[in-house]
């Protein structure tokens, strides 16, 4: 498909470009505000993409868009070594608005209570086990622009609603066709049709916006801990095992 030049093209191009830019910056510098605001930049690159025009959605560009983005978060983690899965954070008092942390080892303990919205690299603590990459999660604007479809928080409503939500704010942004949501014994089993290429590959660790966004959502709406177990591309869609890990107050 000819990618039409005009002049959300060219906005969602630049914002994609200096929030690149920006974060390795602050990766380099280990400046969490600009990793925040480089990643900020990237996530409204790929969302501006999304807004249908006149003629359709340059479904090629979003996806372009979207690879750098996640492409820049796993070289962090490959170059930091880290080996554990995505765990999504609801918020609490030191992270307002959730947050992401990727464990260096796979039997990680959690220490929430040394995270904070200002740490990036958590290394000043006694056990490896603790040490790790807290990042602002990829889907974090995602879930804002759920809660304004909810007109509410989603803190406490479960997973029947954020499947619902999701859906709907998901489908009405063109990014999934479906989002399914089996709530099981210790976690969460979801599928979803997303509307553009994907690959699934890394994505335990850092996930696209649309999957981050689902995650931090089940975290935010069940008060718990959310661990990516697995995500893999199925004839039905991407499936995404989720294990919970508690509450905020058992990892203090």
């Amino acid at each position: 498909m000819e990618l039409e030049l005009n002049e959300k093209n060219a906005a969602s191009a630049l914002l994609a470009v200096i929030g690149g830019a920006t974060a390795i910056a602050g990766a380099i510098g280990g400046e969490v505000g600009l990793i925040n605001i480089g990643l900020a930049g990237l996530f409204l690159g790929a969302v501006v993409f999304t807004f249908k025009s006149p003629g359709y959605v340059h479904r090629e560009s979003l996806e372009a868009v979207m690879k750098s983005y996640r492409k820049l978060l796993l070289k962090m983690v490959e170059d930091l070594g880290l080996e554990g899965k995505a765990v999504y954070i609801p918020p609490y008092e030191n992270l307002p608005e959730g947050g992401t942390f990727i464990p260096l080892r796979e039997d990680f303990e959690p220490s929430l209570g040394k995270l904070d919205s200002e740490t990036v690299f958590l290394t000043n603590v006694s056990n490896e086990r603790e040490m790790g990459l807290s990042i602002r999660p990829t889907g974090l604007e995602l879930v804002r622009e759920f809660e304004d479809f909810f007109e509410g928080s989603l803190e406490g409503t479960g997973a029947e609603v954020v499947e619902s939500v999701a859906g709907s704010v998901l489908r009405a942004l063109n990014l999934a066709k479906t989002v399914y949501i089996e709530e099981k014994e210790e976690g969460f089993r979801v599928v979803v049709r997303p509307a553009f290429q994907c690959s699934p590959e890394g994505c335990d660790q850092v996930a696209c916006p649309v999957c981050s966004s689902i995650m931090l959502s089940l975290a935010k709406a069940t008060g718990r801990l959310v661990v990516t177990e697995s995500i893999e591309r199925k004839e039905y869609g991407v499936e995404v095992q989720a294990r919970t890990l508690g509450g905020v107050e058992e990892w203090m």
